[in-house]
C-alpha cells in the first residue's frame, strides 16, 4: 500500500450512521476544517439503485485546503465494507474533474462486525480502493472532492413505501459503507503510467455465439495520471490455444478503467499480456469454480415476533397455498421453483386448516420434493430443551408426515445462533442425514468468532456416535442478501461474485453451494424472485440456480464429495438461551415440567401394563409435550418487546408465551399425579395413607413433600417406626410437611400409614431455634454441621464463609474469595454496550456489581431431618430469603432462593457466586448425552461467556470433586460475570462459577423486565472423585424428585400384583445402575410400548429389563421414532438384555405375551 504524508483524513468518529435513513445528512458537505467533534460524514453511500435512497445519486463534498502550491501527486484512500450485493462504483470529482474509483473488496476475516446491520447479511466483505490524484488537478488554498457512489445496472423499482417497508434493507441497500477516507501526499510524480493492472476472472459462465462456454472476466487499470483515447491489446494463451481482444481505452484524466472480455473455456491457468500506450504488462489468471447454486426458497417461522402468533400461523399457511399454486402452474418438466418450511409447525396449522383437497396437493408435493418439511417441529433453543424435548421435537413432525406418505430428510436451525453437540446423534437416531444451520449473528457470534461456515459442508459428529451432515449459512433469506432485493441480474452478478468468493479457495472441494431461504421472518413469498431465477439461468449457464427442497443439495454432495468432506466434534453452546433468564419463573416452569413429564410417563406405562384393559393417554402427553416446545421455541415476543413493551402487541404475544410455561407446567403436574394414582387405586387401605413414588429407574433417597392432617404421622408399616418427619407450614385444616425416605429402589412406591400421634413425639418434629431476630447484631456466624460437613454461615453477608468436608478433610469454599459461597450479585448498567450486542464498535459492558446484602431476620431449626437456616435480607431490587439446608443422611448441601424483587427495565443481571477452592478445576456439566468439558470441546466460535447445562455443574482436580445441582437455572459462567466479551478465545477453568440467573440484556424478542417473588434452588455435593454416573443420578433426582400424595380410605378392590405388598413394591427393574430409564409410553405406530435407556457413564453397556409379573414377548431396536433397525430376543423369564452404546440411547419397542396391554387412546 503506497505511503506518503497525511493531509487528511475521515474516520470512525466522523462517521455517521444513515444506513437505514440515507439521506439523513443530504446535503452532505465536509469541512475538513471543522472542528473535532463536529464533523459529519455518512456511514453509507446510497447509489441511484437504492430504494430507501430515492432512486436517485447522492454526490458527497469534501472541501479542504492546499497551503502550498501542489506538486506530485495526491493518493486518495478508501477503506470500504460490502454488506449488500448491489456495490456501486466511486466517481470522484476533483475540483470539477471527474474519474472513476472501482471497489474489488474480499471476504472479511477478523469477525469483527462495527454496524448492527453487519450482523444480519450473507455478504460481508472489505478492501482498500485507492485513486492517485495528479497535482495538476488541484490547487493552492480551497478544494473540493464530489464522491458520488454510482450503479448503472438495471433497476426494479419499488415505488411505493411500504413495499420498500417491506424488503431486506440488509439485501436492498445499494452502494458501499465507508470506514475511513485519507489524502496522502506523494512529493514525487510517479515514473509510471499506471500504478496497478490485473485481469480478474468472474463466476459468471455463459455461452457465446456459437455455443462454446465463456467466462466473463476484466482488465482492470489504476493510472497513475491521465491517458488520452486509445487502444490495449490482450494476448491469452492456454497451452496450444491463443487468443486476442483489442480492448478500446477510453480517455480519462485519472482513477481506474475497467473493461470486460469473455475467456474461452478450458481447465489449466490462463498466461496473459496487456499491451497498452506505452507499458506492458504479464501474469497469470486461474479460471473461477463452474458453481452449482442449490436455493431454497422459504420464509423463516418465528412463532410471533413480526405478528400474533395465530396471525403468523394463516401467514404461514397462506405462502404453502402460493407454492401449491405456483408448482401447480409450472409447465411440465420446469423446476425454477420448490418451497420449504424450516418447521413443521406451520404444517400442522395448515392440516387443521384447509380442505382435503388442499391436503391432498400438499401431500403429493411433499413426496415429489417440491415442497420439503424440516424434521422440526419448532425452531428450538437447544440447550434450553431437555434430551427428550429433542426427540419429541422430530416425533411431533412424524405424527404430521407419517399420513402424507413422506418422511423428514433434513433439520433445519434457522436464526438460532448455536446448537447442542448432542444433535448429531439425535438427528442419525431419527433417520435425519442432514442439518442446515442458518445462524443470525446479533448476540450470537458463532460463524464469526470460529469461521466454520468455511468448512461447510462438513460431517458433524456427535460424541454418543451418529454424524450428520451440515451446511452452516452465514444467515437465512441468503437469496434475497446475496442476489438482491428484488433480486435482479444486474445485483446477482455482483452479489454472487461476492459471496462466492469465500468459496473459491483449493480446500472446498465441492463445486456446489447452498444459497439458503428467501424471505425473512413470516413475510409472505414473493414470486418477483421465482421469475428472477428462471431469467438468470436463460442467461448465464454457471452459477446454475438450482431450486431444491434443501435434502436435494445435500443428496448432491453426499454422492459425490461425502468422503472428502472435513469432520469436526463439539458443542456450539448457548449464545442465545441466556434470553431465556429473562422471564426466569416461567423457564423454572418448564424446566420443572421436562424432567416431571417423562416421570409421569413411565409411571402411566406401568400402570397401563400392571392393570389390563388400561389405556395410555398418548393424546394428553402429546399436548403437554406441545407446550413444552412451544416454550422451548426461540421466539419469545414482539420485535419491539425492549423498545416498546408495554405496547399490546408486546404484552398479547408474551401472555401466549407465558401461557405455554404455565400449561407446560400445569399438565407435568396433572398427569405424574394422575400416573400415581392410577396405581395407589389399585390395593386396599384400612385408612388414610401416603403413597411415595420413585419415578427413576435407580435408588433415589431424599425429601419429599405432602399434605396431611396436623396430627397424623406417617409410619412404615413394615417396621412400625414413623417416618422423620419436619413441619413446612401449618394450614387452617392441613399441614404440609417433608418426610426423608431412605434408598427408594428405582421404578418403585412405598406405603406409608397415616397414624394419629401428638405432633412433637420424637423423632417426628422438629426444634426451632431463633438464633437471631430483626434489628440485632448479625455478626456472630451460624454454624450447620452433620457427619459429613461443616458449614459457616456468614448471616451479616448472606453466604458460607466455610464449606467443609470431612471425609476429605478439605476447605471446599475459597477463604480468599470477598464475595463467599451462594452469594446473590446483581449487576447494574449496560445499555449501549456490547452487554446489549456483539457490534465491535460499541463501548465494552462494566456492569457495576451490588453484593449488598442488608439481614433483618434469621432463623435456625434442627428438626428430624436435619438443619435449616432461613436468612431473610435486603438486597438489590428487593428483598432476598435464603435457606439453608443441612440433611443428617445425605451428603449434600440444599440452597433455597426466594428473591421478592421489583421489576426494572433498566439492563440488570442477577447471579449466585459459587468461589470455591479448587483452584484450576476442569469445569463441566452435563448436556442431553454425556459431559461437555467447556475448555476443550467446544466447537469453534462456540459461546463461552456463558454455559448450560440440564441438571449440574461439575469442578474437577486431582484431589476432589464439586458438583453443583441446578434444577432451576440453565446457565452458568466460568471465572466472572457477563461483561459482553463475546470472546472467541476464553480460558473455562478454575473453582470459581456463577449461576446465571436473570437478565435483561437483548433488545429485541426477549423480556425488558422481570419481577415478583421468583423462586430458585441449587444442592452441592463433593467427593474425592464423583462417578459420571452418580452425578448424574443426583443431578436428576434433583431436578424431579420422589413424589407423594396421600389417599384416603378405599375398599372392594381386587388386589393383583405388584400391589400385594402393604409395604409397597417394584413396577418394573432396570439394570445396571450405569443405564437410566429415560423414556417409557405407549407404541405410536405399532402394539406394545417403547421405551428408552442412555448410558450414563461413558462405556457400552448390555441393559437389563424386567417387569415384575409380566413377560416381553417380543422386541425391536428401533431409532427415535419408532423404525425398526434389529430384533432382540427377550430371556425365558421375560426379561430383555439391551445393548446400550457409550453416553448413547436405546430405544426398543416390545409387546407382552398375553393380549390384554391396555390400549393407545384413539
Amino acid at each position: 500500500m503506497s505511503g506518503g504524508k497525511v493531509l487528511w483524513q475521515i474516520g470512525p468518529a466522523d462517521l455517521v450512521d444513515n444506513y437505514r435513513q440515507p439521506d439523513l445528512l443530504d446535503p452532505v458537505v465536509l469541512q475538513v476544517s471543522a472542528a473535532a467533534g463536529t464533523r459529519r460524514w455518512p456511514l453509507f453511500h446510497p447509489s441511484e439503485a437504492d430504494p430507501d435512497g430515492g432512486y436517485r445519486l447522492h454526490p458527497y463534498t469534501i472541501q479542504f485546503h492546499i497551503a502550498e502550491e501542489p506538486q506530485g501527486a495526491y493518493l486518495l484512500r478508501l477503506c470500504y465494507l460490502a454488506i449488500a450485493p448491489r456495490l456501486a462504483f466511486l466517481e470522484v470529482a476533483v475540483n470539477g474533474v471527474s474519474g472513476a474509483v472501482y471497489l474489488r473488496p474480499e471476504p472479511g476475516r477478523s469477525g469483527e462486525i462495527r454496524l448492527h446491520a453487519g450482523l444480519h447479511t450473507t455478504i460481508y466483505a472489505e478492501g482498500v480502493a485507492e485513486v492517485l490524484i495528479p497535482a495538476s488537478l488541484l490547487r493552492r488554498g480551497a478544494n473540493a472532492l464530489v464522491l458520488t457512489a454510482r450503479d448503472e445496472g438495471e433497476v426494479l423499482r419499488v415505488d411505493r413505501p411500504e413495499a420498500i417497508k417491506r424488503l431486506d434493507r440488509m439485501a436492498n441497500g445499494a452502494g458501499f459503507i465507508y470506514q475511513q477516507l485519507t489524502l496522502l501526499h506523494q512529493p514525487a510524480p510517479p515514473a509510471d503510467p499506471v500504478r496497478r493492472v490485473a485481469v480478474v476472472p468472474t463466476v459468471l459462465y455463459r455461452r457465446g455465439r456459437d455455443g462454446e462456454l465463456v467466462e466473463r472476466c476484466f482488465v482492470e487499470v489504476e493510472l497513475a495520471g491521465g491517458c488520452p483515447a486509445g487502444e490495449m491489446r490482450l494476448t491469452l494463451r492456454e497451452g496450444d490455444r491463443e487468443e486476442r481482444h483489442a480492448l478500446a481505452l477510453p480517455a480519462r484524466p485519472f482513477g481506474h478503467v475497467r473493461l470486460p472480455f469473455d475467456l474461452f473455456d478450458g481447465d489449466g491457468e490462463v498466461a496473459w499480456r496487456l499491451e497498452g500506450p506505452g507499458w506492458v504488462r504479464e501474469g497469470r489468471l486461474r479460471r473461477k469454480r463452474k458453481w452449482l447454486v442449490y436455493i431454497t426458497p422459504h420464509a423463516h417461522t418465528d412463532i410471533g415476533y413480526t405478528h400474533r402468533q395465530w396471525e403468523v400461523a394463516e401467514r404461514l399457511c397462506r405462502n404453502i397455498d402460493f407454492a401449491l399454486d405456483r408448482l401447480a402452474a409450472l409447465p411440465e418438466g420446469q423446476t425454477d421453483f420448490t418451497y420449504h418450511l424450516d418447521s413443521a409447525w406451520a404444517l400442522e396449522h395448515y392440516l387443521q386448516t384447509r380442505s382435503p383437497a388442499r391436503i391432498r396437493a400438499l401431500a403429493e408435493a411433499v413426496r415429489k420434493g417440491k415442497i420439503g418439511v424440516a424434521g422440526n417441529y419448532v425452531d428450538l433453543l437447544t440447550h434450553l430443551a431437555g434430551l427428550e424435548d429433542l426427540i419429541r421435537n422430530h416425533a411431533v413432525t412424524d405424527v404430521l408426515l407419517r399420513p402424507l406418505g413422506a418422511a423428514a430428510r433434513f433439520d433445519a436451525v434457522v436464526d438460532v445462533a448455536s446448537i447442542t453437540g448432542a444433535a448429531p446423534t439425535i438427528l442419525s437416531e431419527a433417520g435425519i442425514p442432514y442439518l442446515v444451520h442458518a445462524n443470525n449473528q446479533d448476540r450470537g457470534p458463532f460463524r464469526l468468532n470460529g469461521n466454520l461456515h468455511l468448512k461447510s459442508p462438513f460431517w458433524w459428529e456427535g460424541a454418543a456416535g451418529g454424524r450428520v451432515l451440515v451446511w452452516l449459512a452465514k444467515m437465512y433469506c441468503e437469496l434475497r442478501k446475496v442476489c438482491g432485493s428484488p433480486p435482479v441480474p444486474a445485483s446477482a452478478e455482483r452479489g454472487l461474485e461476492l459471496w462466492l468468493a469465500e468459496y473459491e479457495r483449493e480446500d472446498y472441494v465441492p463445486d456446489a453451494v447452498l444459497l439458503y431461504g428467501q424471505e425473512a421472518d413470516n413475510t409472505d413469498l414473493d414470486p418477483q424472485p421465482i421469475d428472477f431465477v428462471r431469467r438468470w439461468n436463460e442467461t448465464y449457464a454457471y452459477p446454475r440456480l438450482i431450486a431444491c427442497d434443501v435434502a436435494q443439495f445435500f443428496d448432491d454432495v453426499a454422492a459425490r464429495f461425502g468422503d472428502r468432506l472435513p469432520t469436526v466434534r463439539g458443542d456450539g453452546g448457548a449464545y442465545w438461551e441466556d434470553g431465556a433468564l429473562s422471564s426466569l419463573a416461567e423457564t423454572a416452569q418448564v424446566r420443572e415440567a421436562q424432567a416431571s413429564l417423562p416421570a409421569a410417563e413411565r409411571l402411566e406405562a406401568l400402570a397401563a401394563i400392571h392393570a389390563p384393559g388400561r389405556a395410555f393417554p398418548l393424546a394428553q402427553f402429546d399436548e403437554a409435550w406441545r407446550q413444552v416446545l412451544l416454550y422451548d421455541e426461540h421466539t419469545w415476543g414482539a420485535f419491539l418487546s425492549c423498545s416498546d413493551p408495554d405496547a399490546l402487541l408486546t404484552q398479547d404475544q408474551w401472555a401466549v408465551k407465558a401461557g405455554f410455561a404455565r400449561s407446560a407446567a400445569d399438565w407435568a403436574r396433572r398427569l405424574l399425579h394422575g400416573a400415581a394414582t392410577r396405581h395407589s387405586l389399585c390395593w386396599n387401605t384400612d385408612g388414610r395413607e401416603v403413597v411415595v413414588y420413585n419415578p427413576h429407574s435407580f435408588a433415589v433417597s431424599g425429601p419429599v413433600q405432602v399434605e396431611i392432617e396436623p396430627d397424623e404421622v406417617p409410619v412404615d408399616p413394615a417396621t412400625g417406626q414413623a417416618i422423620p418427619m419436619r413441619t413446612l407450614r401449618r394450614l387452617a385444616t392441613q399441614a404440609v410437611v417433608e418426610l426423608w425416605i431412605d434408598q427408594m429402589p428405582g421404578l418403585s412406591y412405598r406405603r406409608l400409614v397415616l397414624v394419629r400421634r401428638p405432633a412433637a413425639e420424637p423423632g417426628t418434629s422438629g426444634q426451632a431455634m431463633d438464633v437471631d431476630t430483626a434489628g440485632k447484631d448479625f455478626d456472630n456466624p451460624v454454624i450447620l454441621e452433620n457427619d459429613f460437613y461443616r458449614l459457616t454461615v456468614d448471616t451479616g453477608r448472606g453466604a458460607i464463609a466455610s464449606w467443609f468436608d470431612k471425609d476429605l478433610q478439605q476447605e471446599l469454599a475459597d477463604p480468599s474469595d470477598p464475595l463467599g459461597l451462594g452469594r446473590l450479585l446483581y449487576a447494574r448498567g449496560g445499555e449501549g454496550t456490547r452487554l446489549v450486542s456483539n457490534q465491535a464498535n460499541l463501548p465494552d459492558g462494566h456492569p457495576e456489581v451490588l453484593s449488598r446484602f442488608r439481614p433483618t431476620a434469621v432463623r435456625l431449626e434442627r428438626h428430624a431431618l436435619g438443619q435449616t437456616l432461613v436468612l431473610t435480607g435486603e438486597v438489590e431490587a428487593g428483598e432476598l430469603t435464603i435457606t439453608v439446608s443441612l440433611p443428617r443422611r445425605a451428603k449434600w448441601v440444599d440452597l433455597a432462593y426466594r428473591y421478592r424483587k421489583e421489576s426494572r427495565r433498566t439492563k440488570e443481571a442477577v447471579y449466585v457466586a459459587f468461589p470455591t477452592a479448587l483452584a484450576g478445576a476442569t469445569v463441566r456439566s452435563d448436556a442431553h448425552l454425556g459431559w461437555v468439558d467447556w475448555h476443550r470441546e467446544q466447537l469453534p466460535g462456540g459461546c463461552k461467556e456463558w454455559l448450560p447445562l440440564q441438571t449440574s455443574i461439575l469442578l474437577s482436580t486431582e484431589g476432589a470433586e464439586v458438583q453443583i445441582c441446578s434444577p432451576d437455572v440453565p446457565l452458568f459462567t466460568v471465572g466472572s460475570i457477563v461483561r459482553g466479551r463475546w470472546p472467541k478465545e476464553m480460558d473455562l477453568t478454575g473453582g470459581k462459577v456463577f449461576s446465571y440467573v436473570m437478565n435483561n440484556y437483548w433488545h429485541t424478542n426477549y423480556k425488558a423486565e422481570q419481577g415478583g417473588e421468583i423462586a430458585f434452588r441449587y444442592r452441592l455435593t463433593s467427593g474425592r472423585a464423583i462417578p459420571r454416573d452418580q452425578a448424574y443420578r443426583l443431578g436428576w433426582s434433583t431436578r424431579r424428585g420422589l413424589y407423594a400424595h396421600r389417599i384416603s380410605f378405599q375398599d372392594f378392590r381386587p388386589v393383583r400384583a405388584p400391589y400385594a405388598d402393604p409395604a409397597g413394591g417394584r413396577l418394573a427393574e432396570v439394570g445396571p445402575e450405569q443405564v437410566a430409564l429415560t423414556a417409557f409410553t405407549r407404541a405410536r405406530w405399532a402394539s406394545g410400548y417403547v421405551l428408552r435407556l442412555q448410558e450414563i457413564a461413558g462405556g457400552a453397556r448390555t441393559a437389563h429389563v424386567r417387569i415384575p409379573g409380566r413377560h416381553i414377548a417380543r422386541a425391536w431396536l428401533t431409532d427415535l421414532l419408532e423404525r425398526e433397525r434389529a430384533e432382540l430376543r427377550p430371556a425365558p423369564d421375560g426379561s430383555l438384555a439391551v445393548p446400550v452404546p457409550a453416553w448413547g440411547l436405546a430405544t426398543v419397542r416390545f409387546e407382552l405375551a398375553d393380549d390384554d396391554e391396555g390400549g393407545a387412546e384413539s
